[in-house]
């Protein structure tokens, strides 16, 4: 038996087990197998969401659901359990290194102005991407924390799709925009400074001088007021035109010239 027939005959005995388990009901483990049972959730009627039984009888079904799949891409014959049912949407989560990086706001980053950077990340890879988790709604906007998908959990990225690529599309651009902010220094990120101009814009704020290089410099990001510079090297090179025009004129006019005159 080679090493992919054996693992097709394991993968199919796998979900054969988890298939008896879901219809005898059988879906908790024993008690030395459990893992701690999370704060109880109703829903509007008052009914618990995430009991025992609920919990693990979905997690089964989400690993027979990705056991199938496999499956299927290598045997496209393959037939899978009676009450299987194709999953409609694919769904990924990306964690975001808050912890690590105290002091960035990624979830700005992630937003941007009026959700515009959201909005095109979601145009660009055909997924829907919601920000959940811990920190993910501002102090005073709280809403109750039973009706908030994984508000237990660590802020991260929910990234939503009809189709895998499409998910794997908005993980790498999510991952992207996480990725540079950690890196990138303070006050070099092209998407803040983008998003900072964006907002200006959009607030009516933006100045029509926005990007003409430093009077007095020549550089680009400051005005000729903030230019770091001491010396006006603006009025510095005039100075300097006008003395050696000067000097030329009393050189014509026949008067003697300083040492070092041009």
């Amino acid at each position: 038996m080679s090493k992919e027939q054996l693992e097709s005959y394991v993968s199919n005995l796998r979900i054969d087990e988890i298939t008896r388990k879901l219809k005898s009901g059988d879906v908790v483990p024993p008690d030395g197998q459990r893992s701690p049972s999370p704060a109880p959730v109703y829903n509007s009627e008052g009914k618990r969401t995430n009991t025992r039984e609920h919990r693990y009888r979905r997690k089964l079904e989400e690993e027979r659901m990705r056991l199938v799949e496999e499956r299927l891409k290598l045997d496209p014959d393959y037939r899978p359990p009676a009450d299987y049912k194709r999953r409609s949407k694919f769904s990924e989560k990306v964690f975001i290194p808050v912890d690590d990086n105290p002091g960035l706001n990624f979830i700005g980053l992630l937003i941007g102005p009026r959700g515009n950077t959201l909005k095109k990340i979601e145009s660009e890879s055909g997924s829907k991407i919601s920000i959940r988790g811990k920190g993910s709604i501002k102090e005073g906007k709280r809403r109750d924390d039973a009706q908030i998908p994984g508000a237990d959990e660590e802020l991260h990225c929910h990234i939503v799709a009809d189709t895998e690529e499409k998910v794997k599309r908005g993980i790498r651009i999510v991952k992207g925009i996480i990725q540079k902010a950690c890196v990138t220094p303070e006050g070099h990120n092209d998407l803040k400074r983008n998003q900072l101009r964006e907002l200006a814009a959009l607030n009516g704020t933006l100045r029509d001088d926005e990007g003409q290089a430093c009077t007095n410099c020549g550089a680009l990001g400051h005005r000729r007021w903030e230019c770091p510079e001491q010396t006006n090297v603006t009025l510095s090179l005039r100075d300097q035109q006008l003395n050696t025009e000067y000097l030329s004129l009393m050189a014509e006019l026949g008067e003697s010239v300083p040492a070092g005159g041009n």
